[in-house]
């Protein structure tokens, strides 16, 4: 195969393979994507299945509402101050924990109002309470028919019909003062048997009060009619703002953990949370206990080491050194003189200085008596100063001799 060739077929199945990757991609893009992000009623959506027109509205009417975005057992009870009144909840594809229930139980009971638009009654969960269950599409009616629901608690009888076509139709109901608001919806209520029906359209059960302590429950069986394609071709906003502000004068909260979009909480915050845990106590009374260990028994982190020892200069140096400068100085004389100084000072009494102007060995002796022994030492002393001092050399045996006869001197006088 000569090397045209060999390019022309790689440069084929090059294009070949591009060709098919380009067909394989395009194919998968043009599918939907089975994410259900894309099938809930959270305000933060503004397509046709959110609910941000209605967020929009009721903030524009109502002096407080906000999104809630944390477990509800942190949910304020309506008697305390600057807690909600009513609690809005659509289509949660997040189950309800058994603690998160039992909260909203005793909210309610205090006085709250929860607007729950659900198609299954609301999923109750048995997993972690700071970690819910993985978002589910809310329209499963096999899981929905297996699993135990919120609301059955509260109106075991209530059940749903089949969704269908999108309908609008003039209202009714308690709820609807008016009597003028068309409402539009998909699904309906199948059976409420007792329950007190507040909104119907087309004598289809739409919205049913559920009494609750000193709180209520409007069960609405259509989630989609807090969506903003809803609120566009009817008065569904109308009527759910009524709801809303109807009941009690506390804020108004849209529920967005059970949509997956949970507040992000700062270390600190963490912290505190685990440390109210019987956890963090343990870890509390343990760092209590090793803290008052380390202190009241003076433990040590480490060995034991010594501190610096301060950096000294050698005596040989120094020594050295001055030796060095009067040997470069030719200074002999000066240097016996400096000797013969040190002598007097350390052998008289009080050890005072000598002036070097004046006789060293003649003020040594008036100070000093030198034993019989150091008379020798001390009349060579006397020869080689004033041989320094008449301006004649020392040699270095000379200068050697003044030293040993000096520190003799010094030695012999010690005890």
């Amino acid at each position: 195969m000569t090397a045209q060739t060999y390019n022309r077929v790689t440069a084929t199945v090059a294009t070949s393979i591009f060709l098919i990757l380009s067909l394989l991609l395009a194919n998968f893009s043009n599918q939907d994507s089975p994410d259900v992000i894309r099938r809930r009623p959270s305000t933060f959506f503004t397509d046709s299945t959110g609910a941000r027109a209605l967020l929009l509205v009721m903030r524009r009417l109502l002096p407080s509402v906000e999104q809630w975005r944390r477990p509800l057992y942190l949910l304020p009870l309506p008697d305390q101050a600057g807690s909600a009144s009513t609690l809005i909840v659509a289509d949660p594809g997040r189950s309800i924990s058994n603690r998160e229930g039992q909260h909203l139980d005793r909210w309610l009971a205090a006085g709250g109002q929860l607007i729950l638009l659900t198609a299954n009654g609301w999923l109750m969960g048995q997993g972690s309470d700071d970690r819910p269950e993985e978002i589910v599409d809310g329209s499963d009616e096999n899981r929905a028919d297996k699993s135990e629901k919120y609301l059955s608690r509260h109106a075991p009888s209530l059940a749903w019909a089949k969704p269908g076509k999108f309908k609008t139709g003039q209202a009714s109901g308690s709820s609807v003062r008016s009597g003028e608001l068309k409402l539009r919806w998909q699904r309906s209520f199948a059976r409420v048997k007792d329950l007190n029906v507040i909104a119907a359209g087309n004598n289809e059960a739409l919205a049913v009060e559920i009494p609750a302590g000193r709180g209520r429950i409007v069960a609405i069986a259509d989630p989609t009619m807090i969506s903003n394609g809803a609120l566009r071709r009817s008065d569904n906003a109308v009527w759910l703002v009524t709801l809303a502000a109807a009941w009690g004068e506390g804020k108004i909260l849209f529920d967005e953990y059970h949509h997956g979009f949970g507040e992000k909480r700062g270390t600190g915050e963490l912290i505190r949370a685990f440390l109210a845990t019987p956890w963090g106590w343990m870890v509390l009374q343990l760092a209590a206990a090793g803290f008052l260990y380390v202190f009241v028994y003076r433990r040590r982190f480490g060995r034991i080491s010594e501190p610096p020892a301060a950096a000294r200069a050698s005596p040989l140096e120094l020594v050295n050194a001055r030796g060095g400068f009067l040997q470069a100085a030719a200074a002999q004389g000066l240097a016996a003189q400096l000797i013969v100084g040190e002598l007097a000072r350390n052998l008289t009494k009080g050890r005072r200085r000598i002036a070097a102007s004046t006789d060293l060995i003649d003020t040594l002796e008036e100070t000093w008596a030198p034993a019989g022994d150091a008379k020798p030492s001390v009349v060579r002393l006397r020869a080689l100063l004033a041989k320094t001092q008449n301006g004649e050399q020392l040699t270095d045996r000379e200068f050697i001799e003044l030293g040993v006869a000096a520190g003799d001197l010094i030695k012999g006088s010690q005890p």
